[in-house]
C-alpha cells in the first residue's frame, strides 16, 4: 500500500524527507508553535506496530514521555502508526476534518494505565435502558471495590466519561483519573473488572442476602445493568478491551465509515488531572490510558485475584519487560506434541501463550493471527480466539474474547490417538513439569 501524502495529511507546510530502503516518513512540523519548555517535535510513521512501540521507548526521556497512536486513512481504513509527545499529537489532529479523526491509542503491553471501561449496548434490544443510570451504577460499584481493596476514596469526579452514543448503539468509554495512581498495566485492569463482573452475576443469581461489596446497593439498580443481545442477557460492560497492545479510540474521534464521536457526556463531572489553557488539550491528556509523563511518584495498583492484591511505587515495580527465552518459554506448553497439533490447527494463526491448569487439567491456548471464531462463521474484526485443551476428556473446544460470544464454546473435537498415546503414557511426568513451569510462568504474569 501507498503511504498517505504528507501534504494531504498534515497541509502544505511540512516539509518530508525519506530514508533509503525505509517504510518510515520523518516528517518536520514548521506551524505548531514551539518554545524551550515545549515538547519534543518527534514524529515518525511506522508500517509496523512493533517498530513503533520500540520507537517510543527508546526515544522518550525523563522530561517527554512518547507515546504510540494509530490512524485510519479516510482512502480506504488502512492503520499507520505513529510516535509523537501527545501534545504534537493533539495539535495536527484537532486540525484534521472532523469526518477524519479516526484515530486511536495504543495502550502498550507491561505499561502503567488507569482503570478504563468500553460500554455498549443496542438500543433496539434494550429501549427501556437508562445508559446515563447504569454507567452512574457502576461507577459507585468501582469506588467502593477501589477503597474496600486499595483504600482509595474517590468520588464521581475522578471518572472521565466519553460518549458516542448513536440511534443504533449506546456507547461509552468511562476512565478512572486520579493524579499519581495507575494500575500497573491493563491485564490486572482486565482482573480487577471481571472480578467486579463475576461478583456482580453472582449477586444477581443468589437468592441468599450476602455481606459483601455488593450488599450495600439496591439490587434492582444492579439488575439494571444486564442488557439484552442476540445471545441473552449480559452485562453491558465489553471484556474484551484489555488484550495485548490494545487500540482505544481517542477523543473526538470516529470509527472509520461512521459519524459518531466520543465527547464529554452530559452527566460527567470529571475535574481534569492534566490542567492546560485549552481545555480541550486537557481532556485528550486525560483520556490517555497509558500516558503518565512523571512516574516518579506513580502508586501503581496490582490485583492478581481477590486475595492478591498490592500497591507499590513504580520506582520498585518488578520489571515487565520479558526477555526472549521468557516469551518463547510462554509460547510453550509441557506438551510440544499437542503444541504442534495446536499450530497446526490455528494456522495461519500462532499461539502467543499456553497456560496449564493443574485444578482444571486444562490447558488455554491464546490464538493472534486467526480470529475465526466457529460461533459467528467468519473472523472478529478485533477479538481474538483461544482454544480449550481439556486433558480429561482428551479433547479441545474453541471460545473467543468477543463479549457477544463469552457464553460459547464450540463443538469439542477429539484429540488424535497418536496425542492420546502420549498423554496416557508420560501424563505423569508431563503433569508434574507443567506444574512447575505454571509456577514459574505466574511469576512473570
Amino acid at each position: 500500500m501507498e503511504p498517505i501524502s504528507t501534504e494531504k495529511f498534515y497541509g502544505s507546510k511540512v516539509r518530508e524527507e525519506r530514508k533509503p530502503k525505509s517504510n518510515v516518513c520523518w516528517v518536520t512540523h514548521r506551524t505548531m508553535p514551539s518554545h524551550i519548555l515545549g515538547p519534543t517535535q518527534y514524529w515518525q510513521e511506522f508500517y509496523k506496530q512493533a517498530d513503533a512501540l520500540a520507537a517510543a521507548t527508546e526515544r522518550s526521556t525523563k522530561t517527554d514521555t512518547l507515546c504510540t497512536f494509530v490512524y485510519q486513512r479516510a482512502s480506504d481504513g488502512s492503520r499507520r502508526f505513529v510516535v509523537a509527545h501527545p501534545e504534537v499529537y493533539w495539535w495536527h489532529y484537532k486540525a484534521r476534518a472532523q469526518e477524519e479523526r479516526c484515530s486511536y491509542e495504543v495502550i502498550p503491553e507491561g505499561s502503567p494505565c488507569w482503570l478504563y471501561l468500553d460500554l455498549e449496548y443496542r438500543m433496539e434490544l434494550n429501549r427501556h435502558c437508562d445508559g446515563s443510570r447504569m454507567t452512574s451504577t457502576l461507577i459507585d460499584i468501582i469506588r467502593a471495590y477501589l477503597l474496600n481493596r486499595y483504600h482509595l476514596l474517590c468520588d464521581r469526579s475522578n471518572f472521565l466519561i466519553l460518549d458516542s452514543t448513536s440511534s443504533e448503539k449506546f456507547s461509552r468509554h468511562v476512565i478512572f483519573t486520579m493524579k499519581d495512581v495507575s494500575f500497573k498495566d491493563n491485564s490486572h485492569v482486565g482482573r480487577f473488572v471481571k472480578t467486579i463482573c463475576s461478583d456482580i452475576m453472582l449477586h444477581l443469581k443468589s437468592d441468599v442476602q450476602t455481606q459483601g461489596i455488593l450488599s450495600h446497593f439496591d439490587k434492582a439498580d444492579i439488575d439494571e445493568m444486564l442488557v439484552e443481545t442476540d445471545r441473552g442477557k449480559r452485562l453491558f460492560i465489553d471484556h474484551g478491551v484489555y488484550t495485548k497492545n490494545r487500540h482505544f479510540r481517542l477523543y473526538l474521534s470516529t470509527k472509520w465509515g461512521k459519524q459518531s464521536y466520543l465527547t464529554v457526556s452530559t452527566d460527567c463531572t470529571h475535574m481534569p488531572v492534566n490542567k492546560c489553557r485549552e481545555k480541550d488539550l486537557g481532556i485528550f491528556l486525560d483520556s490517555l490510558i497509558s500516558y503518565f509523563p512523571d512516574k516518579h511518584h506513580l502508586i501503581l495498583l496490582e490485583f492478581f485475584n481477590q486475595s492478591d492484591v498490592k500497591t507499590r511505587l513504580y520506582t520498585r515495580a518488578t520489571p515487565t519487560q520479558s526477555t526472549h527465552e521468557d516469551e518463547k518459554q510462554k509460547r510453550a506448553s509441557p506438551y510440544p506434541e499437542l503444541d504442534r497439533y495446536v499450530r497446526g490447527i490455528v494456522d495461519p494463526g500462532k499461539i502467543r501463550v499456553a497456560r496449564y491448569s493443574d485444578k482444571t487439567k486444562t490447558l488455554r491456548y491464546e490464538i493472534y493471527g486467526n480470529r475465526y471464531c466457529e460461533n459467528i462463521g467468519r473472523c472478529h474484526k478485533s477479538n481474538n480466539v483461544y482454544w480449550i485443551v481439556d486433558l480429561n476428556q482428551k479433547a479441545m473446544y474453541q471460545k473467543c474474547h468477543d463479549a457477544d460470544c463469552s457464553g460459547f464454546a464450540s463443538a469439542p473435537k477429539s484429540l488424535p490417538e497418536e496425542i492420546v498415546f502420549m498423554l496416557d503414557t508420560e501424563g505423569d511426568t508431563l503433569i508434574s513439569r507443567a506444574e512447575i513451569d505454571e509456577e514459574v510462568a505466574h511469576k512473570h504474569i
